[in-house]
């Protein structure tokens, strides 16, 4: 993972949360399949008023990644969910000589009915792939 990329997300992260609204403090857990790491981790939190999530998961050095998005409308009383700011980088790896690698911002809406989810998305970046990029996340969420 890039300083540069780092510095960006920790500026992005820290810009949108001088502007968050106010909201419950909410937490969830799950799995996903999809990007960026092909099968994620995935953790949903409103903690102080600031709607974050993260996703991603480490599989070595040939599957890897990691998404942080911003959540900038809420809606829990409709299956359309939310919808966010994002970024992240991804890294698949095939072999020794063909390796994806995708480093992004976009944004993406979440679907949710009960537990399960689904999240699509579109990416502007820079890596293996051409500009935009559909990004997909499929799975189940645990509210904590």
């Amino acid at each position: 993972m890039s300083l540069k990329f780092l510095k960006t997300t920790a500026f992005t992260v820290i810009t949108l949360t001088s502007v968050s609204s106010s909201a419950e403090e909410l937490d969830s857990f799950g799995l996903s399949l999809g990007s960026p790491a092909a099968l994620n981790f995935v953790y949903k939190s409103e903690k102080l008023g600031i709607p974050l999530q993260i996703s991603g998961g480490y599989w070595g050095d040939k599957v890897s990644g990691v998404e942080v998005g911003y959540n900038f409308y809420k809606n829990n009383d409709s299956i359309f969910r939310s919808a966010q700011v994002i970024t992240g980088y991804s890294v698949i790896e095939k072999n020794r000589f063909d390796n994806h690698r995708w480093t992004y911002v976009g944004v993406s809406t979440t679907f949710k009915k009960g537990g399960f989810f689904f999240e699509p998305g579109l990416t502007f970046g820079s890596g293996t792939y051409s500009n935009p990029q559909l990004m997909l996340q499929v799975g189940w969420l645990w509210d904590l």
